[in-house]
């Protein structure tokens, strides 16, 4: 097991997609309805708080210029039928007015790692990777909430 490269774990992320921090580049209810569990990042949709319903992954670490090993989530995701990111981000020199404990970020390295994964990064702004989670969260809900309409008894 590789140990950790920093002594204290960095909170930047965490504290960044949580609804008013997020909430800064995409509306209030969608930052409300982003709802992520702090794994490296499981983004779900939540019908009740017993009720959670997985639709995608991502793997999130501070960049310090790495590739970045993104198998085992990978594997998950394939798993599971469910799309991985690699989500890597820069921290700002500045607090993050939601949380000033902490850094705000000032830019991501985002890549798709399954299905089709991606060869190349994609340099996002904080609002451009809030609002692509936004749209992966959408068109996942979509395609998960068609399944189970095409699959249930009743209809």
């Amino acid at each position: 097991m590789q140990e950790e490269q920093f002594a204290i774990r960095d909170r930047a992320y965490g504290v960044w997609h949580r609804p008013r921090s997020i909430g800064r580049f995409i509306a209030a209810r969608e930052a409300r309805a982003l709802t992520m569990a702090d794994l490296d990042g499981v983004l779900f949709v939540e019908f009740g708080y017993s009720n959670k319903l997985p639709l995608a992954l991502v793997e999130v670490a501070r960049d310090i210029g790495q590739q970045k090993a993104t198998g085992v989530i990978r594997q998950l995701a394939r798993m599971a039928g469910l799309p991985a990111f690699v989500a890597l981000y820069s921290p700002a020199n500045t607090a993050n007015p939601a949380s000033p404990a902490w850094h705000d970020i000032e830019s991501f390295r985002v890549r798709r790692i399954w299905p089709k994964p991606e060869k190349c990064w994609r340099r996002l702004s904080p609002a451009e990777w809030a609002a692509a989670l936004v749209q992966i969260r959408d068109w996942q809900l979509r395609r998960v909430s068609s399944q189970v309409a095409a699959n249930d008894t009743v209809y």
